[in-house]
């Protein structure tokens, strides 16, 4: 078998999207004969940040696979609250040594190391593991990150990228045009088998599932003022439009989301995630936002999850790879994060014309197979292996 190491200070059963799609990751490169090996944190800390636990996510994850997991040290949280202060750059430096360490103590070759970024702390450990065992080091921007050393980016054999912008942008700021780049999308971890339009309920008027992380970088409470606008430009579609919020309860959802809750507006709390995926099942659409400085290149996991489960569906955000997917495939309306007229009109839209949402669903069964993260992963397989031919 090939072999293949995973730095990831956060895994499983760590139930946000990073737990969720670094634990089908591995099961699927398991699948297509990588030994896998995963280096991931012990005790995971982050200021202003909850952790839930979705155990389910350890039953995906095949028992031949190595997982390591490395405390990091009591005094680790002072790192966190240093980075917060400006003070220091990497929040989980403290987690750094106690991982080499361990990792240095196997006398077995980690085969490629595979560092997932953000933190920019796995970087900074497979950089280190590559160096001390000659391994090829390959790093995977799920995010942008601006802050890795720009030896270690030099020194990987190659870039992999969450969206086509993203790998443009990463490959600009670090001048490293040449390097071997493909861009994988995070994808869809399961194909969920009750995606057909008769899995939802009939009801009167919209049923709207906001799924995952509720902070400022994304701002979902947009949804709830977009409402607020189609009610006051379209009285008579007052009440029609129901939005549950699912995610974890943090100083988002206390202090910006709160105020806009009502009857038919709710907060639900977290969920597991194949229980998620349920409601999404019964929904009429899953929303995604962006606020737009410096987001125009992502496309949130929970966007898959969408596709998954055949949920259309309705975004705002900035000009940029989200809203390139939705548009070109139509698989759901995209507006700008600054205008509210243009959600409201969407909104109503989708209201008055049930017809437009069943066609996103269509659309949506044509894609579910190419953006599955099982398709994905495949494709990072074949790319993998060229890297280290």
């Amino acid at each position: 078998m090939r072999k293949i190491t995973l730095i990831s200070y956060y895994f499983a059963p760590l139930g946000r999207a990073d737990g969720v799609n670094r634990s089908y990751l591995v099961k699927y490169l398991y699948d297509l004969n990588w030994q896998v090996n995963v280096i991931c944190c012990a005790n995971p800390q982050a200021v202003f940040r909850n952790f839930q636990t979705d155990n389910t996510l350890l039953e995906v994850l095949p028992k031949q696979v190595n997982i390591q997991r490395i405390p990091a040290p009591f005094w680790a949280p002072l790192t966190g609250l240093s980075a917060l202060a400006g003070l220091a750059p990497d929040p989980f430096a403290a987690w750094i040594e106690p991982a080499v360490q361990r990792a240095a103590q196997s006398h077995e070759s980690p085969g490629m190391v595979l560092a997932i970024v953000p933190p920019v702390t796995n970087a900074k450990v497979a950089y280190r593991l590559a160096l001390q065992t000659n391994a090829p080091l390959v790093l995977d921007f799920r995010d942008n990150v601006f802050n890795i050393p720009r030896t270690i980016v030099a020194h990987s054999r190659a870039i992999i990228a969450s969206t086509p912008l993203s790998l443009k942008e990463m490959q600009a700021h670090y001048g490293v045009a040449d390097k071997v780049g493909f861009v994988i999308y995070n994808g869809s971890p399961v194909a969920y088998p009750q995606a057909a339009p008769a899995a939802r309920k009939k009801a009167k008027g919209l049923r709207i599932v906001y799924a995952g992380l509720l902070n400022l970088n994304q701002d979902p409470a947009v949804l709830a003022r977009a409402i607020k606008r189609m009610e006051s430009r379209y009285p008579a579609c007052r009440d029609q439009v129901e939005v549950d919020y699912y995610g974890p309860r943090n100083f988002y959802t206390s202090l910006f989301l709160r105020p806009y809750l009502q009857a038919n507006i709710r907060y639900r709390g977290y969920l597991p995630f194949l229980s998620l995926l349920d409601q999404l099942a019964q929904a009429d659409l899953g929303y995604t936002s962006l606020r737009p400085r410096g987001n125009a290149y992502r496309i949130p996991s929970k966007v898959f999850q969408y596709i998954a489960t055949h949920t259309p569906i309705l975004a705002a955000g900035p000009d940029g790879d989200l809203a390139s997917l939705i548009n070109s495939k139509q698989i759901g309306r995209f507006s700008h994060y600054h205008d509210l007229d243009a959600q409201a009109d969407d909104i109503h839209d989708l209201l008055c014309h049930p017809e437009s949402v069943q066609k996103m669903r269509q659309n949506l069964a044509d894609l579910q197979a190419q953006f599955s993260m099982a398709a994905q992963v495949k494709k990072l397989s074949r790319h993998l292996e060229q890297v280290v031919a």
